[in-house]
């Protein structure tokens, strides 16, 4: 019996197709079939099922999640989670029950039986929702005028945490909001990106405002991960520009080159200093975040929204060392070559020497000619 294929990174298109990359050989494969789908079975959202990483849950446009084992390489049959409006935003597994969040506002907990049992509306729009890694019955829920909030699943008659809008322009208007990704740097501090170009840190227990607020360019930020440097973030905006941002001093670290389109989904590798990025330009990127340079470029034919990456770091993609030296002899040919070069005198040097002698000849002259007119 054969293994099944090693798959480093799962990525949800447009068209509803899974695609298992591995980044390693630039190999992918569609794990479902295209026979059947329309536009609305198109990925969405994507989780791990827990901590194991050992199946994929996959949340579509027209409300149906599925789930991908990756040890059988088989799906799920699918499963409706139907509630309120629009397209899956967010989904995640707490205690063994599923949780999703849609586009009008509704983020419902769903038994085995497919019945609710807790009802959260956000009132607003959402863009996206995101468990809390540190207190597993926490969500984090924002969108369009739909300002962070963060849940309790226990007890979702009420937000834990309600942000406040920040103080009005210098025009004294007021500020749009429009959150599209966020994450938890720990159990109290979350970071947001939103679609006016805004990153925003909040600390749930020292403000309902941000407490570092500062803008980056003039396009829509899309996508947002945590670094490994508690102080960055890597943010993906819908001109296709990625880049690594430090929130403590609010400055631009690096920006990745070679993108052709918006980012939809940005996934920092949990152990190792890599990132992977993808979107409507159809590449899947994978870069260093150390030394800035573009590591894997995969073209997988369709437009992707979301990735996840594989924990797991027993495979060999981990970021190139520099060139070893090969040769003895290319030591000693280069150094003979420098000393030979520093030898030679500088021809600015030549120069400047014959120019002090012409001005000190022009100086004798011109005092002898003052002697001659004097006598």
């Amino acid at each position: 019996m054969t293994a099944p294929p090693k798959w480093h990174v799962y990525v949800g298109t447009e068209i509803g197709l899974l695609k298992g990359v591995d980044t390693e050989n630039k190999k992918f494969s569609n794990l479902n079939s295209f026979d059947g789908l329309c536009k609305g079975d198109e990925i969405t959202a994507m989780c791990w099922e827990d901590s194991k990483e050992e199946k994929v849950y996959i949340g579509r446009k027209n409300q149906v999640v599925q789930t991908f084992d990756c040890a059988t390489q088989s799906f799920s049959e699918p499963r409706s989670c139907r509630v309120g409006e629009g397209a899956i935003k967010g989904i995640y597994q707490f205690n063994n029950q599923l949780v999703t969040a849609v586009e009008s506002g509704i983020v419902k907990l769903w038994n085995e039986n497919e019945e609710q049992n807790a009802l959260i509306d956000t009132k607003g729009k959402l863009s996206k929702m995101t468990p809390n890694p540190f207190v597993n019955s926490q969500v984090a829920t924002g969108g369009e005028e739909n300002d962070l909030k963060v849940w309790d699943l226990q007890a979702p008659n009420s937000p834990v945490f309600q942000a406040r809008n920040v103080p009005h322009d210098f025009l004294d208007l007021r500020v749009p909001v429009w959150i599209t990704d966020m994450k938890f740097k720990s159990a109290n501090n979350i970071v947001t990106c939103t679609r006016h170009h805004q990153i925003r840190l909040y600390d749930t227990r020292a403000q309902r405002r941000p407490v570092i607020d500062m803008e980056f360019e003039r396009y829509p930020l899309m996508c947002l991960s945590l670094a490994h440097n508690d102080n960055q973030v890597v943010v993906g905006s819908s001109r296709g520009r990625m880049v690594l941002i430090d929130l403590r001093r609010k400055l631009l670290v690096h920006a990745f080159k070679g993108f052709a389109g918006s980012i939809r989904s940005i996934h920092c590798h949990p152990t190792l200093p890599l990132v992977a990025s993808c979107g409507l330009d159809r590449f899947l990127r994978i870069h260093d975040l150390n030394l800035h340079r573009l590591l894997k470029k995969i073209y997988l034919k369709t437009r992707l929204n979301c990735l996840l990456y594989q924990t797991d770091s027993s495979y060999p993609n981990k970021p190139p060392k520099p060139p070893a030296i090969k040769n003895v002899k290319e030591v000693v040919v280069d150094a003979e070559e420098e000393g030979m070069w520093n030898a030679m005198p500088l021809v600015k040097e030549q120069h400047s020497v014959k120019r002090l002698h012409r001005i000190d000849a022009l100086a004798i002259a011109k005092k002898k000619r003052k002697k001659a007119a004097v006598s």
